[in-house]
């Protein structure tokens, strides 16, 4: 008899999780947005300091950048890659960004009102958010107001 298992974040070097590869498109689920996948929504969620470091002219630095104490922290955070449009497109503003392409994690990553998209390693599919980290990692609002300052330029983890 075969036993089934159900899908996993994918694992590259040293542990990092990489998006599952069953991802179809961003969705909503009022009041957050999600992603659709053939299991059920995934929240996704955006790094918060992001906002006051833009303010105040800093720049968050990528998760290889860190202090070591924080990776294991922040690698379980997955940048959202980029997917196809949805049958209901979220209202606001949906852009892909480029990362570094020597880092660790190269794929184009979804932005939110200029807000990166950032998946939970450990959420599971229609179940709710477990990532949430107050004033660190929140879950996305479908009424998210748009990221001050620039957007030109890769931020964050």
């Amino acid at each position: 008899m075969t036993q089934h298992r159900h899908p996993t974040p994918h694992t590259r070097r040293l542990g990092q999780p990489l998006p599952p590869a069953d991802l179809l498109h961003l969705s909503t689920s009022d009041p957050h947005l999600t992603v659709h996948t053939a299991r059920g929504p995934l929240p996704v969620y955006r790094f918060t300091p992001l906002q006051m470091a833009l303010l105040t002219g800093e720049r968050v630095p990528s998760a290889s950048h860190w202090p070591e104490h924080l990776k294991a922290f922040l690698y379980q955070y997955v940048p959202l890659p980029t997917l196809p449009p949805g049958p209901h497109p979220p209202t606001g503003t949906v852009h892909a960004q480029g990362r570094d392409p020597h880092g660790l994690r190269t794929w184009d990553h979804t932005t939110y009102q200029g807000w990166p998209l950032y998946l939970y390693a450990h959420d599971q599919p229609g179940q709710p958010p477990s990532g949430d980290v107050p004033h660190l990692f929140t879950p996305v609002r479908l009424d998210q107001a748009p990221l001050p300052g620039t957007h030109h330029r890769p931020h964050g983890p």
